[in-house]
């Protein structure tokens, strides 16, 4: 296994990582300014108000769910979950998860309230 630089991280780990991100990148490119909103309100019951209000992009809310620890690379489903909800299915694909399998996992993995519907 090799390292990159003198942080000492596997350059495997550090490829996933950036895959992963770049696959944040990717649905925060697809995600309009209407979209960030659905999303930012989703959220409030896990991210606070004045955290919210600051950020300006789907990716900003992304990185306050993974300080949480409610997304990681490992476990990228609340993302999907509020994908979902938003009906952005098309997007599922790049946490490789379909529409069918969401909507399968949610009687156990849902986190979003049902008192918090768009």
């Amino acid at each position: 296994m090799s390292f990159q630089g003198q942080n000492c991280i596997p350059s495997s780990f550090a490829n996933d990582s950036e895959n992963f991100r770049r696959r944040l990148l990717a649905i925060d490119s697809q995600l309009g300014d209407k979209e960030v909103e659905q999303l930012k309100f989703l959220c409030q019951d896990f991210i606070s108000q004045k955290k919210l209000e600051k950020s300006s992009s789907a990716l900003d809310v992304f990185d306050h769910l993974m300080a949480k620890e409610l997304l990681s690379e490992q476990d990228p489903f609340f993302l999907a979950e509020l994908l979902y909800t938003m009906k952005q299915h098309l997007l599922l694909k790049y946490l490789s998860y379909r529409k069918e399998q969401v909507r399968s996992l949610l009687p156990t993995l849902k986190k979003l309230s049902p008192f918090r519907p768009l």
